[in-house]
């Protein structure tokens, strides 16, 4: 029976090994230009969605915190 410490090892290794795997494969020129799009598209949204959470934070601010003041 394995103990718990060769049982880890084994975990460890296999991930390694499945790591490098991943990293030296073959990347084709429309795979590259898909993944580099996919990912440019991920931040871009990102962003806006940060924009748009600032952007109602303030409107909440400013519709509770300034709507007991008179506008005129």
């Amino acid at each position: 029976m394995l103990s718990f410490r060769d049982k880890v090892r084994g975990w460890i290794d296999d991930a390694r090994y499945e790591t490098k795997k991943f990293f030296s494969r073959k990347v084709k020129k429309e795979e590259k230009d898909e993944s580099l799009y996919e990912t440019r598209w991920v931040w871009y949204h990102s962003a806006l969605v940060v924009e748009l959470f600032i952007i109602i934070i303030l409107l909440w601010y400013i519709a509770y915190e300034g709507g007991d003041k008179a506008f005129f």
